[in-house]
């Protein structure tokens, strides 16, 4: 009696178990996706990047040149803050070329101009800084992004 019962029972059926296993899979996919990719929206990641040289220009003036910054925003994503001692200055970056405006700070005897060589309003490898200060004077100068306030780099120059 009981080897009649296993004869009469019926699984599922190939076509059935197979569309089972491709529905499993295209959700466990999907699941996986949305896990790695964030839950919508666009992350606000803080660029990375570095000041690739500096050089002194004259007595009163070094530029600094921007290395790679990764991933590529604008330049008015970013503000300079150059400090001495206890004084300092906060300039915001244009998107295009030409004397930065301090936005704050008490560090008045210190101006900033910003250069966009490929003139696309996006900061890549190449394009400087022009910081003028007092001769004999120590600056620290530090890029930050402005979205977060996070810094991305900083250096430090004598005149």
């Amino acid at each position: 009696m009981m080897k009649k019962m296993w004869k009469n029972r019926s699984g599922v059926s190939p076509v059935i178990a197979t569309i089972l296993m491709v529905a499993i899979t295209v959700v466990l996919a999907a699941v996986l996706y949305v896990m790695v990719m964030g839950f919508g929206g666009p992350s606000n990641t803080v660029p990375t990047g570095s000041f690739s040289a500096k050089d002194k220009i004259s007595e009163t003036t070094e530029k600094l040149t921007f290395g790679v910054i990764t991933p590529e925003k604008p330049g008015s994503a970013f503000k300079v803050v150059v400090s001495e001692g206890t004084s300092s200055a906060t300039f915001a970056i244009t998107d295009d070329s030409g004397t930065l405006v301090a936005a704050s700070g008490t560090l008045t005897t210190v101006t900033v101009s910003f250069t966009d060589l490929a003139g696309n309003k996006v900061i890549n490898n190449g394009d400087y800084l022009l910081i003028t200060g007092q001769a004999g004077h120590t600056y620290n100068v530090s890029l930050l992004y402005s979205t977060t306030g996070d810094q991305i780099t900083s250096t430090s120059f004598t005149l």
